[in-house]
């Protein structure tokens, strides 16, 4: 294959690949258990490993912690909508919670991915990763950590806001799961 075809077409097949996944989750969107009493075991566990991470490091500046807020808002939002854009049922015969991702968020998720390819291809300058500020600022590796740090604070809070938003969601199928069937409530013998 020509070199300059293969350069050409090679930065396409991540966005192809990310948007055929996209596509295939839409289509294959099976059902999974929610398990009540451990939907916040995982996310407090993963809490309590970031603090421990975090609390390593040196006293952040003023920017950082500022980054770092923003990036927890950001990370409570997407696990807000995460958790918003599900489905819960009560499956009657087992009795079990099951939850199913809408479309709607997958769809989200794909036109957020093309809008920002869109964008890089009509603006090729933001494609030369240029770091924001002056060009005699530190290397770009230099604040590595503090912006793995920041992933580190984005990923905790949207892992504890989808919890959250799912406990919330899912109250009601706790307590419908509990309740005893309607003949037995009422009294009814049974025939």
């Amino acid at each position: 294959m020509n070199h300059h075809l293969t350069a050409t077409l090679l930065p396409y097949l991540g966005p192809l690949l990310v948007i055929l996944l996209v596509a295939w989750r839409l289509i294959k969107n099976p059902p999974k258990k929610v398990k009540p009493n451990r939907l916040f075991i995982l996310p407090l566990v993963l809490a309590l490993a970031a603090f421990f991470t975090l609390k390593q490091s040196p006293a952040p500046g003023v920017v950082w912690i500022l980054i770092f807020a923003a990036a927890g808002v950001l990370g409570a939002g997407v696990g807000y909508l995460s958790g918003r854009h599900r489905e819960f049922s009560l499956e009657t015969e087992t009795g079990e919670i099951m939850s199913r991702a809408t479309p709607i968020g997958t769809i989200i998720f794909g036109a957020l991915f093309v809008a920002r390819f869109g964008l890089k291809l009509a603006f090729p300058e933001l494609n030369a990763g240029q770091a924001f500020g002056p060009s005699t600022a530190a290397h770009p590796a230099a604040s590595v950590i503090g912006w793995t740090e920041a992933g580190l604070v984005f990923s905790t809070a949207m892992i504890l806001a989808t919890a959250v938003t799912t406990w919330v969601r899912i109250r009601h199928l706790v307590e419908q799961r509990r309740a005893p069937p309607p003949d037995v409530a009422k009294g009814d013998p049974q025939v």
